[in-house]
């Protein structure tokens, strides 16, 4: 801050000499307050925005964004419950990092999977990525939880298994599931700023990978992803590739419309709200979804100063207040559904907060995962190639 203002100082001073100005120092003093308060605002409403998330509360304090206390009983992140008969995996591209070479991703894809050993304690082991991509093509889902900005290795299990204990309490979905935590380079790195510049220009080589990936998997497998602040980018994205759509220099062959059953949920969506209209970035993400289920939260600070740092100051974040003008999809609008958050999530930019506003959340869960075969014939009779 002394540096903000002695900035300012000397920046009141050229101004009053251009000007040939004299003043007394108590009005140069003011002056000079006046040019220093901007900067100091735009510094706190940064820090208030994104390293305040970032920094883990001292112990005993308490946090906005600090996770729920865990109820007496719960496990701990080396001990979470599942059902056995769902199979949990997590594949990482972090081996990889943003190269989108098909052999490079074939042999650099790590993959795990949740074990129960001999005294119930629930493990994860190595297995091949390949495994998810036989057979499973029935009737049991796929869901994928892709994590946002600022995660690093084990941090995304821990996250991944939060969202699935999250769908297991809402009892969505009836019966056994798979269960994928998609794993993208999002450990921090020096710098937030740059943290966050750096990480919005990772996704889109992330979305290549996540299409190239799910390109792999079985006809007429029901996906149902799940999109959390930057991992909402990665999540869009991928599905503009598999429409048919670019992301710059990025293409892959498109997918026919009726080859997956999709939807997808994206909380806190972390980038500008008009990118799933046509034109936008990702306009042909919605072409190959039959539903699309949002959080809105304008009270989030990541969501409600988006703005800011996006170099197009009057586009807002998608998760803030939702598509702008839903009208111009057409019928496809009536496949996206908006779900308010503001008064559960109040001031937090947390995932566990989001997860814990349960009537929302649960029914944001049954859109993505309650079968619905109407809403099924109707999406694919309507769907725009």
């Amino acid at each position: 801050m002394c540096y903000v203002y002695s900035t300012a100082f000397r920046v009141s001073a050229i101004y009053l000499r251009s000007r040939g100005l004299t003043v007394s120092w108590w009005t140069h003093l003011a002056l000079s307050c006046m040019f220093a308060l901007p900067a100091i605002l735009c510094t706190s409403l940064l820090i208030a925005t994104f390293v305040a998330p970032a920094v883990a509360p001292a112990s005993g304090a308490e946090s906005l964004f600090a996770p729920p206390p865990m109820a007496a009983g719960t496990k701990g992140a080396g001990e979470e419950s599942t059902d056995s008969s769902d199979a949990i995996y997590l594949v990482s591209t972090r081996g990889v990092g943003t190269s989108c070479n098909t052999g490079r991703l074939e042999q650099g894809l790590i993959a795990k999977r949740i074990t129960m050993g001999r005294v119930g304690r629930a493990t994860w082991r190595p297995t091949d990525w390949r495994a998810l991509t036989t057979g499973g093509s029935g009737q049991r889902p796929l869901v994928v939880y892709v994590h946002g900005n600022r995660v690093g290795p084990g941090e995304d299990m821990t996250e991944g298994l939060r969202v699935y204990r999250a769908l297991k309490r809402q009892g969505q979905p009836r019966g056994p599931i798979r269960f994928v935590i998609w794993s993208w380079p999002s450990t921090p790195i020096p710098g937030l700023l740059r943290d966050f510049r750096v990480k919005a220009a990772y996704t889109q080589p992330a979305a290549w990978q996540f299409a190239w990936w799910l390109r792999q998997l079985p006809e007429n497998t029901r996906l149902a992803l799940v999109g959390y602040s930057y991992g909402a980018r990665v999540v869009s994205g991928a599905l503009h590739l598999l429409g048919g759509g670019r992301l710059h220099h990025l293409q892959l062959e498109a997918v026919p419309p009726d080859h997956f059953r999709i939807r997808a949920a994206l909380v806190a969506a972390a980038y500008d709200w008009d990118w799933l209209l046509p034109h936008g970035l990702y306009h042909r993400a919605p072409h190959r979804l039959e539903r699309m289920v949002l959080t809105t939260n304008e009270q989030d600070p990541a969501m409600r100063y988006y703005h800011l740092g996006n170099g197009r100051l009057r586009v807002h974040a998608l998760g803030r207040g939702g598509l702008p003008q839903p009208g111009s999809l057409g019928d496809i609008a009536k496949r996206i559904k908006h779900y308010k958050v503001s008064n559960q999530v109040g001031h937090r930019h947390a995932l566990t907060s989001y997860l814990a506003a349960r009537q929302p959340m649960s029914r944001l869960w049954k859109e993505l995962l309650a079968a619905d075969t109407k809403l099924v014939s109707v999406a694919r009779a309507t769907t725009t190639n």
